[in-house]
């Protein structure tokens, strides 16, 4: 989620002095860049009218409606957010409670300072000063309707007023377009209830970057229980009638041509698989949850960007920034020693990745918690078959008997001992299966061959031009050491190295690139299962790759899968979007390294 390393798409650039007019009429300008905007205010009518514009749209900020949340509100909970301690209160949360509602003291003005968190860790959320965050309940969907009218009531209070803000601040049509995007009538009531939510966002494109994980797409309120769907309008608690005309009364004050952008996005999340309509409905939950307890000038920099696209990286850089802030100690100070931006980078990825990993583990648990309760086997080791094919597979892929063919590093062995320990003896399978399921991805199988001087795992088993180059070019001292021996890691370190490219195009391959080089296994797969499903395209490609290593073996192994395929010893027995749906907490399961 590193923002060094997320590009978006180039927009239009912002005039530079819309941030020096916003940032004055905010009070933030020093002296000397404020005489310089008052001058240009002086001489110019087209400045004086665009301050005119932005004051009366931030006051509208200030003198929308705030209405009460309703009657019942305070006793439901974000329970798709675990509980962390909060700054506000003085006494200790226990783990795994959840936060219980807070947007009633927030609705009624209250808006005291927010503590700085992680945006990879929740936020604890209280009743009132001094009480405990309410503990997580059983009933699933009772927590999403609760997600759901909780983020409204936080998002209610400005947002309405925001979206007015909005076509004020940067007026994209002209009053021709305005009069053919107006709607005739009010739009259908669903449109009403998710106001609060549709006004923070720009449209569908909008919502599915806030669903991308560098932004919110990691938080658990997304990752945790995906297979629930979120109870829209028919089945969610409805808003109270005054909630209902004080939102229809703002919709109706909005531009014309920003209500129909508003029905536009409603209608094309509507459109949507309801699976990927109910994730991007939860991450444009936790972004209005998200910049509710913003600071105001932070908010006002998200709200107040020219486009979608300078919005992207205005949330982007905050969340960078509030996930920084809340490191450790420990971590911030071997942060601040590395002087590379690369480096600096590479370790909080690799921080973000570790959190990661502990978030799906927690959401493997929740996913499974019947079946752990009732000491059952999840597929495929509900049978004895199932359970022997994973570990044999297991054991030829990774190797974790052999010290030096070893693909596990010592604490992934550590744990794929620990873990097969513990399903052997007390029949704890469905650990096992997650920590199979993590190493595949992490280290990526390519079919063997029974021709040994196909395997290369050394460097004196590689061709001779390999070899003349590798002492040439000082090529040997980048081969990693940790490497060697290990099949397919070696050959595909020698192939990254820089002077490969520089070989000719007919050099000795470093592994089997064709159907008739593998192992029988693969090879009756290859003509028995796989090509017949094949449309013509992709036997194409695969073909046109013969004899290239390793795009040929790699391709091979992308078409099984895309085709829900398993390749003998290469991946997974069983079927792939199986071994996703069970031990992938995320649609298609974490992407390898």
């Amino acid at each position: 989620m590193s923002s060094e390393n997320t590009e978006f798409d180039d927009g239009p650039a912002p005039d530079p002095f819309e941030a020096e007019l916003v940032a004055y009429l905010d009070g933030e300008l020093d002296a000397v860049a404020g005489r310089k905007v008052e001058a240009r205010l002086a001489n110019d009518p087209e400045a004086r009218a665009r301050a005119a514009e932005l004051k009366k749209s931030f006051d509208l900020l200030d003198y929308l409606p705030k209405p009460e949340p309703s009657p019942s509100f305070t006793t439901r909970t974000l329970d798709l957010i675990p509980a962390i301690k909060s700054a506000v209160t003085k006494s200790a949360s226990a783990p795994h409670q959840t936060s219980a509602n807070a947007a009633a003291r927030s609705a009624g003005g209250n808006s005291g300072p927010m503590p700085v968190v992680s945006t990879s860790m929740p936020v604890a959320i209280f009743e009132g000063e001094g009480s405990s965050p309410v503990r997580l309940r059983a009933r699933p969907l009772l927590r999403v309707a609760g997600v759901f009218m909780a983020v409204a009531a936080f998002a209610l209070v400005g947002y309405c007023a925001t979206a007015v803000a909005r076509t004020y601040l940067f007026p994209t049509r002209d009053k021709d377009d305005e009069a053919r995007a107006e709607p005739k009538a009010d739009p259908d009531p669903r449109v009403i209830e998710h106001l609060p939510l549709y006004a923070v966002a720009d449209d569908i494109a909008f919502v599915q970057e806030l669903a991308k994980p560098e932004l919110f797409g990691d938080e658990p309120a997304v990752v945790y229980d995906a297979a629930l769907k979120i109870p829209h309008s028919d089945t969610a608690d409805r808003s109270s009638g005054k909630h209902f005309d004080v939102l229809l009364k703002s919709f109706r004050a909005m531009p014309s041509a920003r209500q129909a952008e508003i029905v536009k996005l409603d209608h094309d999340l509507h459109v949507k698989e309801p699976k990927e309509r109910d994730r991007l409905f939860r991450s444009l939950e936790v972004y209005a949850v998200w910049l509710e307890r913003l600071g105001e000038r932070d908010r006002r920099a998200v709200l107040g960007a020219a486009t979608p696209i300078t919005r992207q990286r205005a949330v982007l850089e905050i969340r960078e920034q509030q996930w920084t802030d809340a490191l450790p100690a420990p971590h911030r100070k071997m942060l601040d020693a590395l002087a590379i931006p690369t480096e600096r980078a590479a370790l909080k990825q690799q921080w973000k990745e570790e959190e990661a990993i502990r978030r799906d583990r927690r959401a493997f648990i929740r996913l499974h918690a019947e079946a752990f309760a009732a000491n059952k086997s999840p597929w495929p080791f509900d049978t004895e078959a199932g359970r022997k094919d994973v570990v044999e597979f297991a054991r030829a892929t990774f190797k974790p008997d052999e010290q030096k063919r070893c693909r596990l590093a010592p604490d992934e062995l550590a744990e794929y001992r620990r873990t097969l320990l513990v399903a052997e003896r007390d029949g704890a399978w469905a650990w096992y299966g997650l920590t199979v399921y993590e190493f595949s991805k992490l280290h990526r199988y390519l079919p063997e061959s029974d021709n040994a001087k196909l395997m290369m795992t050394e460097l004196n088993d590689l061709p001779e031009v390999y070899t003349r180059a590798l002492f040439k070019k000082g090529g040997l001292l980048r081969v990693k050491p940790s490497v060697i021996g290990k099949w397919p890691e070696f050959p595909l370190d020698v192939h990254e190295l820089p002077f490969v490219k520089s070989l000719p195009p007919n050099s000795a391959q470093l592994g089997p690139a064709r159907l008739n080089e593998f192992k029988p296994a693969v090879r009756d797969f290859v003509t028995k299962e796989l090509l017949p499903k094949l449309t013509p395209d992709e036997k194409a490609t695969l073909k046109s790759l013969d004899g290239k290593w390793p795009e040929y073996p790699r391709k091979l192994v992308e078409y099984a899968r895309d085709h829900d395929l398993s390749v003998p010893g290469v991946t997974l027995p069983g079927s792939p979007k199986k071994w996703d749906a069970t031990y992938g907490i995320r649609p298609g399961g974490r992407p390898p390294n």
